[in-house]
């Protein structure tokens, strides 16, 4: 009491002022109890977060590992079928390309042959003749009757073996028709039954229908040009599927909706109408090869041709007409012309006719005895 009573009235004034401030530092430090609730609440959440990304780790590491080593066997699978696909193309374009080489190696080489039995004929033909010009030229003193007699007779049996030999009956019409034009000439009454003769086997000619083989051969090989460019059949493009877009209002959700849906579907799949042509989806190799077969079936029917094989040339040209047909554009104007003239050839009849036998020449060698005999 002593001593609040020793008290200045300045300290009196400033006695409040202290109490205060030390209250206000008590205060301060004191920890406030909210901020204890909200920092065990967030440590909570964060070990529910670790812990959620643990079990999310453990139970979708496997399923990725696996997901993995399946894209790894799938690849693996495509670069095998890749390998095998390419393996098995290079062995087809290699067996297509030695099987035409054979076959136009052997079609060359008959051509060669071909075109060396007609030089051997032809300086046979000119040998005779030549023959006969000497045979004329020691006989002058025979009558000019005789040589043209001796040259009918030539003409006459040139035809018989140019019909039975070579099998050219437009050759043989020719020595014909020359050997009844020097009769004519001659105008012998008594040559009437010889003239008879060349008639009936001029008439028996007639009724022979020849194909122009060389005429079907070039047309078989400007077809063979023509079928390497001809259009194959494709997919057709991709139809699109268009919505409309809705309005921008809130009572049209289920359209906007909509529209939203369709249009991601549009982005994952696409359609488009069925159509036979789906399982011709080629590659530029499968098409290549395509065009080589139908070349092929051409060029077996142009070696049937020239060996004179109708059962082959029909046989070709069906498998001609049928891959034309499968694996071609109908309605392109090239396919149809091309298929239209293997329709035609195939209507044609390529096969070997008997030949009639030629009566002229054993007439007038009977005439030419007779002659002798009364000359004798």
């Amino acid at each position: 009491m002593s001593e609040q009573a020793e008290l200045t009235p300045a300290e009196e004034s400033d006695a409040p002022l202290e109490q205060l401030k030390q209250q206000l530092a008590e205060q301060e430090q004191r920890p406030p109890r909210g901020g204890r609730a909200l920092a065990a609440l967030a440590l909570l959440c964060s070990l529910l977060m670790a812990a959620a990304l643990v079990w999310a780790v453990y139970w979708l590491w496997p399923q990725w590992q696996q997901l993995q080593s399946q894209q790894q066997q799938l690849q693996q699978a495509q670069q095998e079928i890749s390998r095998n696909s390419a393996e098995l193309l290079s062995n087809n374009e290699s067996q297509l390309q030695q099987s035409l080489s054979r076959q136009q190696q052997s079609v060359s080489e008959l051509t060669q042959q071909i075109t060396a039995q007609q030089q051997r004929q032809q300086q046979q033909l000119q040998q005779q003749m030549q023959g006969v010009r000497e045979l004329v030229q020691q006989s002058d003193g025979a009558p000019p009757r005789h040589w043209a007699l001796a040259e009918i007779q030539f003409l006459l049996k040139r035809a018989d073996y140019s019909l039975w030999l070579n099998r050219d009956i437009n050759t043989a019409r020719l020595l014909l028709q020359r050997a009844r034009q020097q009769l004519a000439e001659l105008d012998d009454a008594s040559l009437i039954n010889v003239r008879q003769a060349i008639a009936d086997d001029l008439a028996a000619l007639a009724t022979i229908q020849t194909p122009d083989l060389s005429a079907v051969h070039v047309e078989l090989a400007q077809m063979r040009k023509t079928s390497m460019h001809l259009p194959l059949k494709q997919q057709h493009t991709e139809l699109s599927v268009t919505v409309a877009e809705p309005e921008g209002e809130l009572k049209n959700w289920r359209s906007t909706l909509s529209y939203y849906w369709h249009s991601s579907l549009q982005k994952l799949f696409s359609a488009r109408l069925a159509t036979p042509e789906d399982y011709f989806s080629l590659t530029a190799e499968q098409q290549l090869m395509v065009r080589v077969a139908l070349n092929q079936q051409l060029l077996l029917a142009q070696l049937a041709v020239l060996q004179g094989e109708p059962a082959v040339y029909r046989s070709a040209l069906q498998q001609a007409s049928d891959q034309l047909q499968r694996h071609f554009q109908a309605a392109e104007p090239a396919v149809q012309q091309l298929s239209e003239q293997l329709l035609a050839l195939a209507a044609m009849h390529i096969s070997e006719q008997q030949l009639p036998t030629l009566q002229s020449s054993a007439q007038l060698q009977d005439y030419l005895q007779s002659l002798a005999e009364t000359d004798l």
